[in-house]
């Protein structure tokens, strides 16, 4: 199992993909890989909390399928977390 709790937040959608894909080369079969991102549109960068900018790639659950399924990845679940300043998705995938 592979765990990512805002983590990958902070990969671009090109290195997220690439991510995704290596870590399913890793994990035995029907493996599990586990992550948070943030929800929502775009990218934005932000100095909150540390004072040092940190950068934010927001997901809809339709762009997380679409690029897990690609990548060798079954959804299991994607279930939205309302957060105090944003929501966060919870996804839970199985290696094909």
């Amino acid at each position: 199992m592979i765990a990512a709790n805002a983590v990958l937040l902070h990969l671009g959608r090109d290195e997220f993909e690439v991510v995704a894909r290596k870590s399913r080369g890793v994990v035995s079969a029907e493996g599990l890989f586990a992550f948070t991102v943030k929800k929502g549109d775009g990218t934005s960068w932000s100095n909150a909390k540390l004072g040092l900018p940190r950068h934010f790639t927001y997901w809809q659950d339709s762009q997380l399928r679409q690029v897990l399924g690609s990548t060798g990845w079954e959804t299991l679940s994607i279930d939205t977390v309302v957060g105090s300043t944003a929501d966060w998705l919870f996804v839970i995938a199985r290696a094909n």
